[in-house]
């Protein structure tokens, strides 16, 4: 379904800017895209049952897409509520053509997850990354993960509070993994980080170190 109007969604889009920031939705259907674009969001989270025309619109305002990996595998969320897994088994289905749609019209794409929260499943985002090699390669992921993310988030302006972010430089917030392999060859040293993270540093502070 579409729950809000377009004039909802644009008095928040007003409101957010006013505050000096931006309106990201959960959308996934082409209906509800169209109508959070012509709002005057500036990311779609999700939208995998997004069709072409629908990704030609986001890539012609150029709105961010912040899409996952979400496939009917072994970290598929299984739903009580047949209705609940009924939709979700759409979306897994519409994953594959999704990333084609945003590699094909060239979609400002970023990666992303609403499932910090929940420590279980936190758990598996090493893995969800990994994942992307399906489309993009490692590198292309890890660009995507770091220095992509960044950029969608500094249109945030002055309610920003990260500083620099997704560069390693003099001044940038000191967020770093040493890691045991190469990512920019194979991901998947990043879907079991308890083996393969040696080092863990947050804004230049250690806080997981396994080379002592």
């Amino acid at each position: 379904m579409t729950q809000y109007t377009e004039a909802e969604m644009r008095a928040a889009v007003e409101a957010a800017s006013d505050w000096g920031t931006y309106v990201m939705v959960h959308a996934y259907t082409p209906r509800s895209i169209e109508r959070a674009i012509r709002a005057g969001v500036r990311c779609i989270e999700h939208g995998h049952l997004a069709d072409d025309a629908t990704a030609a619109l986001m890539a012609e305002n150029g709105t961010w897409w912040s899409l996952q990996p979400f496939l009917a595998d072994e970290d598929a969320s299984p739903l009580s509520d047949p209705n609940a897994q009924g939709k979700y088994e759409l979306v897994t289905a519409g994953t594959d053509r999704a990333y084609e749609l945003a590699r094909r019209h060239d979609v400002k794409l970023a990666w992303g997850s609403d499932i910090l929260f929940d420590a279980a499943v936190a758990a598996r985002q090493g893995r969800l990354l990994a994942k992307m090699t399906r489309w993009f390669t490692p590198l292309e992921v890890l660009t995507m993960a770091t220095s992509t993310n960044a950029a969608l988030l500094a249109p945030s302006s002055e309610r920003n509070p990260y500083r620099q972010l997704g560069v390693v430089e003099p001044g940038a917030l000191a967020d770093l993994l040493l890691v045991d392999g190469d990512p920019s060859v194979n991901l998947e040293v990043l879907a079991d980080p308890d083996r393969n993270l040696i080092t863990v540093i947050k804004d230049g502070v250690v806080y997981h170190d396994r080379t002592t």
